[in-house]
């Protein structure tokens, strides 16, 4: 594994070590409160974790059978947020869902061989700014550290 890879899995691990036990100590009111009409509740931003861990576990794996350069496509946020309706989950279950499937995204990254990690990627969205795999590992974890700036504030 590439040290580079692996400070991107143990920045990953921190949030797993730390943010569940963060997250609970808000109260429920708290935790669905928008501060603006257009804004995203903590727990509609946690959901948000779990669809780009949904998305991105996607495109760790595709983008290493699919021809060089893979395309990533975005995908649409708020719909995904809105139609999900996180603010109505419970809010442990929520929590757990986050948390197991970044364990198993951590799964995906210590099982990713090295030479794929230079695999090219392509994309459209300025968000998506990495050009091969492990850059966009790396961009997964630096978006989730935005993240949870804005519901840890």
């Amino acid at each position: 594994m590439t040290e580079g890879l692996q400070k991107v899995i143990d920045r990953l691990q921190e949030h797993i070590n730390l943010a569940p036990s963060e997250f609970l100590k808000y109260p429920e009111g708290e935790l669905r409160r928008r501060s603006a009409p257009d804004k995203w509740s903590k727990k509609e931003l946690l959901g948000h974790l779990i669809d780009s861990a949904a998305n991105n576990h996607h495109r760790f794996i595709k983008a290493q059978f699919l021809p060089s350069p893979m395309f990533v496509e975005g995908y649409a946020q708020n719909d995904w947020v809105r139609i999900q309706n996180f603010n109505e989950k419970d809010t442990r279950q929520l929590v757990e869902l986050w948390k197991a499937y970044n364990e198993h995204i951590i799964f995906i990254m210590q099982n990713t061989p090295d030479k794929n990690l230079e695999i090219k990627l392509n994309a459209d969205d300025a968000f998506e700014n990495a050009d091969n795999l492990l850059l966009l590992m790396k961009d997964y974890v630096d978006h989730m550290d935005h993240q949870f700036k804005q519901i840890f504030q």
